[in-house]
């Protein structure tokens, strides 16, 4: 038997094992069965795709989940309703002085990181660097870079609101910058 075979076979017997709970789960979110049956085959298409390394996946059942939340999930968004503001509806922006201020304060603040978190948020954040392509440069998994990249994004957001002296409002995320220390 070839390679292929073997790996096929692998995610079919993996399949036939969970496919009823998917099912299951598929029609508890969305409930109704037409839109889960359709969903269960899209991620049936999705581990086939996969099939060459369903048997090298450490928890294969895990995965199929993922690809189901994940389909969920890109149903929901492709199916929200959206609504329209009025072309007379009233505009609350955050104050412009305020946005400019921080401009000159974030350079500083940056400064006050840990080196480790600046370059993260130097590389991720303002050079755009692929996530991927920095979590292969410091050799850790995808999920780890993410962990890093959210610690180090909440280390500046506190580091800019002690030393840039931020408040917020209601209405807006930033309303007003006091003074950097």
């Amino acid at each position: 038997m070839s390679d292929i075979a073997t790996f096929n076979s692998c995610m079919s017997v993996f399949w036939r094992q969970y496919e009823a709970e998917l099912i299951r789960f598929l029609i508890s979110r969305t409930g109704d069965s037409e839109k889960a049956a359709d969903l269960l085959q899209e991620v049936f298409l999705r581990a086939r795709a996969h099939s060459d390394s369903f048997c090298k996946m450490e928890n294969p059942r895990a995965w199929l989940y993922r690809a189901a939340r994940n389909l969920l999930t890109d149903e929901y968004r492709a199916t929200r309703e959206f609504v329209e503001l009025e072309d007379d509806a009233p505009f609350t922006a955050a104050s412009p002085d305020a946005i400019s201020t921080l401009d000159i304060c974030l350079p500083e603040t940056l400064q006050a990181l840990p080196e480790d978190e600046r370059w993260l948020i130097e590389e991720a954040d303002l050079n755009r660097r692929p996530r991927q392509a920095l979590a292969d440069e410091l050799g850790i998994t995808l999920t780890a870079f993410k962990s890093r990249q959210l610690r180090a994004r909440k280390h500046l957001k506190e580091a800019m609101t002690e030393l840039c002296r931020i408040e917020a409002d209601d209405t807006s995320s930033v309303c007003c910058h006091k003074k950097m220390l």
